[in-house]
């Protein structure tokens, strides 16, 4: 028992030193992991410094505790300290996926060393420091079961306070920013909104999509609806627009905007928009009638169409304006016609969207160069099991759905090829294709993309965010959610 205690207590401390070193010699890299986002020199001051060297310190200190349980000690209050801290935020912050899974693997870590530094210490002191950890945590807990209502009225006040305070449009630097309030896809998802990519430039956002549930994620992220300038559509499948009518809603309602929401799209649009607005008219009604004309302005209500014509293979400058181009470009997703991506460029950085395409030859030419591609990605091994296990189990339809799908969209590894060929910086699969309800099936969804696209590749999830500053090469990756 002691010689696997051992064991472990090398293995943690390593992988102390490797985040320690990750942190001081590639902080960009340890951004995604740990959801955090440099703004300036500061920033990589407290990388190198202060998160490095907490890490260092544990490593070292823990493999030296091999040799010398006491210095255990160092690491075990650490890491009680971070995990109380993980708890808190959880209690007030609210719960993440991210800060869940961290939570297991601290608390895992914390174990490990306090179990070895309790059975080896010969003095017995480790073990009463690990006792006297154990008892204030259990006393904390028992405090917040006893107090549960006041706390929980207080964490609930502190929570509300500093979601009213909080503006996270101002907070970004100059640049372009771009992220994910839907990352799903037609199939149920517990985790992914429908398709809906946010773009934010020179103080501006702008939304691409509008998935089922993707408005209720952008305020979940500090994006409120309410500060959305213009909406624009790839196409108009129902995954696509699920969410435009509520998207339409809470940016009228929670603004108080006074002028409808400008919606482009290929030709078509404008029966997308009549049809939300008409859907959405007695509602409109209720509120102005509750709420007031000056709250509510009636002209704000719902959208207006900006339809642009786009022949097969072509690309068009949209919308020019505060610095900000976006060209639209023709993608291939037959039978649906037309269906576009889009191109964003703002003060030397870009970024492009797919919306949903085959491997398209006019895609990879609107990506050359830029500095993050969005692409859509459905892998057809994981979609031939549901095909088989639909067709056993007497599903015709499901399964007729499920051989059909694959021929109209792009696979993560031609995703990567295309990104690869186009010199792409980083790339993003999103509308992801068949739902992956945990994380552990990122690797088989992606199959060989990593392989073939030499630079970062992440699966898509809801609340991941990409920041592009203006006069910089830098891409930073930063969580929401």
């Amino acid at each position: 028992m002691r010689t696997l205690l051992k064991i472990l207590t090398g293995l943690a401390g390593t992988l102390f030193l490797a985040l320690g070193a990750g942190f001081l010699f590639e902080p960009d890299r340890m951004t995604a992991r740990f959801a955090i986002l440099a703004s300036d020199r500061a920033g990589y001051g407290t990388f190198r410094g202060d998160l490095a060297g907490l890490f260092l310190v544990m490593g070292i200190f823990s493999i030296a505790g091999i040799v010398r349980r006491r210095w255990l000690a160092v690491p075990v209050v650490g890491l009680g300290a971070i995990v109380a801290g993980r708890i808190a935020s959880l209690l007030i912050d609210g719960r993440s996926a991210a800060n869940v899974q961290s939570l297991m693997l601290e608390i895992a870590l914390l174990l490990v060393l306090a179990a070895a530094a309790a059975l080896t210490d010969e003095t017995g002191s480790a073990a009463k420091l690990v006792l006297t950890v154990v008892s204030i945590a259990a006393l904390l807990a028992g405090g917040a079961f006893v107090f549960q209502r006041p706390l929980g009225l207080a964490i609930m006040k502190r929570g509300v306070e500093a979601g009213m305070n909080r503006n996270l449009l101002a907070s970004l630097p100059d640049g372009l920013h771009a992220g994910l309030c839907g990352s799903g896809a037609p199939l149920p998802d517990p985790n992914r909104a429908g398709p809906c990519v946010f773009v934010i430039a020179g103080g501006h956002m702008y939304i691409v999509d509008a998935g089922d549930g993707s408005a209720r994620k952008l305020g979940l992220m500090g994006l409120p609806a309410a500060f959305v300038d213009s909406i624009f559509l790839t196409h108009f499948h129902s995954d696509h627009i699920g969410g435009l009518g509520e998207m339409m809603l809470q940016r009228w309602a929670g603004g108080g905007n006074a002028q409808p929401v400008e919606v482009y799209g290929p030709q078509g649009v404008e029966s997308v928009v009549e049809g939300f607005n008409a859907a959405y008219k007695l509602d409109s009604g209720y509120r102005v009638a509750h709420h007031g004309a000056a709250t509510v302005p009636p002209s704000g209500a719902g959208g207006v169409a900006r339809p642009f014509t786009l022949a097969a293979d072509s690309s068009q400058v949209i919308f020019d304006r505060d610095g900000l181009k976006i060209t639209a470009f023709a993608v291939t997703h037959p039978p649906v016609f037309p269906a576009v991506g889009y191109r964003f460029d703002y003060r030397g950085r870009s970024i492009v969207i797919s919306g949903d395409t085959a491997p398209s030859e006019s895609l990879a030419n609107a990506a050359k160069g830029v500095d993050v591609l969005f692409h859509e990605g459905l892998q057809p091994s994981m979609v031939s099991i549901l095909h088989d296990a639909a067709a056993r189990h007497g599903r015709k339809i499901l399964a007729k759905i499920m051989g059909d799908i694959p021929s109209y969209h792009t696979t993560p590894e031609d995703a990567a090829r295309i990104a690869d060929r186009a010199g792409v910086r980083r790339l993003v699969i999103y509308h992801v294709i068949p739902a992956l309800p945990f994380g552990y099936l990122q690797g088989a969804y992606l199959g060989g993309a990593e392989k073939l696209f030499h630079g970062p590749i992440s699966v898509g999830k809801d609340g991941m965010m990409l920041s592009l500053p203006a006069g910089s090469a830098a891409i930073s990756l930063r969580e929401l959610l």
